[in-house]
């Protein structure tokens, strides 16, 4: 059904879609901040900048054009522009409470935690009900790993805004932190009551349970997040993980390799797919694994022990030999002269095998059981 009205009428400005310049009259700093204010609406940052700068000209210390004009700069990714643009505006207007969080959050942008505490601080003391900088402190507190004092932040903000779903979450992140995983959980579910398609809740929620070591309901999580944003590469990690700690292999295998199609530069999930691959005695195929981890990452020491180990199960002897001169160059360690003695013991080098033992003996004394047994077995004890 219709209405009467024409559909060919000229809408009024109040029904059109952005306000643009009126050409038959002065424009206003008001009448441009309108239009760079529906610009910011539709991401056109740069035209909305320009239509702020035209009103700032007019009006050098209007409040909300230069609110817009920092957030049009924020949109652009001029991160540092925009915090001079408020701290500007802080300095016009020092008694005004949100202009001083909005400065502060601009400064955490950049990293500068302790000019953000500065303004979130003056903030409270403008307005000490306003949630906001309490939440911008407690993100400060949770920066520099202080969480404790980043829940009490937190629970301010909480006070005066109790379905604050940004500090709800931010408070379950700092709990969880702080090993308070159930806890964490119920502030996580929280959330979700009030937007049950958030897939970071989803995720941080499958961690927390990860970290209580109920690896059913963590999966239970990522397959949630997945289901929104298959290409999650760390869920697809994280997922077959706990399918490696569970005996499923070959589901982990297929997770690892989901998360290699969406990025293959990751070292340890190659590495978890050649472990992977290990645990189902394919050590051809976990050796290639952990040697894709080491070109990605040359200091991953503990993929040149496990490409050397799945050599060795996979009788290439010397390619593994070659692995463990490669590890005891970046790293020397016990574990490392070990191998490489096995390695010589299986060539039938036994003068360079004792030598590697001996190595590792005096580097630590518990691998002498471990030689023994080694030369017991060799010789049919």
């Amino acid at each position: 059904m219709t209405d009467n009205k024409n559909l060919n009428e000229i809408p009024d400005e109040d029904d059109a879609m952005f306000s643009c310049p009126n050409e038959e009259k002065e424009m206003t700093a008001k009448d441009w901040n309108r239009i760079g204010k529906d610009l910011l609406s539709a991401g056109a940052f740069e035209e909305a900048l320009i239509a702020l700068d035209d009103g700032l000209l007019l009006d050098s210390g209007n409040y909300d054009l230069l609110k817009n004009k920092a957030d049009a700069l924020s949109g652009l990714g001029e991160k540092e522009e925009a915090f001079l643009v408020y701290e500007h505006a802080a300095t016009l207007y020092p008694e005004d409470a949100k202009m001083l969080s909005f400065a502060g959050f601009a400064a955490l942008e950049l990293g500068d935690f302790e000019k953000a505490a500065s303004y979130f601080d003056r903030s409270i003391l403008e307005d000490s009900e306003f949630e906001m900088p309490w939440l911008g402190k407690a993100v400060v507190f949770g920066s520099v790993l202080d969480f404790e004092e980043a829940v009490k932040c937190y629970d301010a903000a909480l006070e005066f805004s109790p379905d604050f779903k940004e500090a709800i979450f931010g408070k379950a992140v700092a709990v969880s932190a702080l090993g308070r995983y159930e806890e964490a959980i119920a502030l996580y579910d929280k959330v979700l009551e009030m937007n049950p398609e958030d897939a970071d809740v989803w995720y941080y929620k499958a961690l927390a349970y990860d970290a209580l070591g109920d690896g059913v309901n963590a999966i239970l999580g990522y397959d949630k997040v997945l289901e929104m944003h298959p290409d999650f590469d760390d869920a697809w990690n994280n997922k077959g993980i706990l399918q490696n700690a569970m005996g499923q292999f070959e589901d982990a295998l297929y997770s690892f390799n989901k998360a290699i199609e969406i990025d293959g530069n990751q070292a340890d999930v190659w590495f978890n797919q050649g472990y992977t691959y290990a645990m189902l005695e394919d050590f051809n195929r976990a050796a290639e694994s952990y040697a894709k981890a080491i070109e990605i990452a040359p200091d991953f020491e503990n993929a040149y022990l496990e490409a050397a180990f799945a050599y060795v199960q996979a009788g290439a002897i010397f390619k593994a030999l070659n692995v463990y001169n490669q590890v005891l160059d970046l790293n020397p360690s016990a574990e490392a002269w070990f191998g490489k003695g096995i390695c010589h013991m299986a060539a039938g080098d036994h003068e360079k095998a004792d030598e590697a033992f001996k190595q590792a003996i005096s580097m630590d004394s518990r691998y002498k059981e471990l030689v023994d047994a080694q030369k017991n077995k060799q010789v049919g004890v």
